[in-house]
């Protein structure tokens, strides 16, 4: 099944179509969360995202759910409202925090693109698409053997946004030594429904990793 690149926030279209490119696994960079970071945040968006991902998961602070979901919300509702100046701010908070959260960066681009600054968006803008498509480049989601692997649940969520489908429901399903989210949605366009599966063995991973050291 193929997919065509179909979020719409405020006024911004991203992309026409995703990139299906070979992602590189998770060992194929040495290099570490901070060092890959530090060459996005300075300008280099054509790293590799899907070993910026991977590397965020096995740093000191990784989160297995992501940014903070009320506050995406907020920032959301601000975009939409056009209320840049808030959605900016929250938008830098979680940026803070997670520098990989979708919503961040789309709500960073929307903004900085309604005030006539291309450059800024255009790098935002780069950054949502980087994340997204690394997550997209293997598999479709449909069956647990093609699911999309995320590093947080926040993941799931900007991906069902990406497809053009509103989550409504989700199940846990075990299937050969992996766990799996299986997130129902309904498609904003064709109002038709599906069900997409996730591997969230990593989140699932690092949230056990932070029971333990609790303890």
């Amino acid at each position: 099944m193929k997919f065509r690149l179909t979020l719409f926030f405020a006024v911004l279209l991203f992309a026409p179509s995703l990139l299906r490119g070979q992602a590189s696994p998770p060992s194929a960079s040495v290099e570490n969360y901070e060092s890959l970071l530090a060459k996005l945040t300075a300008g280099d968006t054509k790293i590799d995202f899907t070993a910026l991902r991977f590397a965020y998961s096995r740093s000191k602070n990784a989160d297995p759910n992501g940014t903070d979901h009320d506050k995406r919300r907020q920032m959301n509702a601000a975009v939409i409202e056009k209320r840049c100046d808030e959605a900016m701010k929250i938008a830098d908070a979680l940026l803070a925090s997670i520098y990989l959260s979708p919503d961040a960066h789309v709500a960073k681009s929307n903004c900085y693109r309604a005030a006539g600054d291309n450059a800024k968006a255009d790098f935002h803008k780069a950054i949502y698409l980087g994340l997204i498509n690394s997550i997209l480049a293997k598999g479709d989601g449909t069956t647990a053997e093609s699911a999309y692997t995320v590093v947080t649940i926040e993941e799931e969520y900007a991906v069902m946004k990406a497809l053009g489908y509103t989550a409504w429901a989700q199940t846990f399903v075990r299937q050969n030594e992996h766990t799996y989210d299986v997130v129902s949605g309904t498609n904003d366009r064709s109002k038709s429904s599906a069900k997409f599966y996730f591997n969230v063995d990593i989140p699932l991973a690092l949230e056990k990793e932070r029971k333990v050291q609790k303890q």
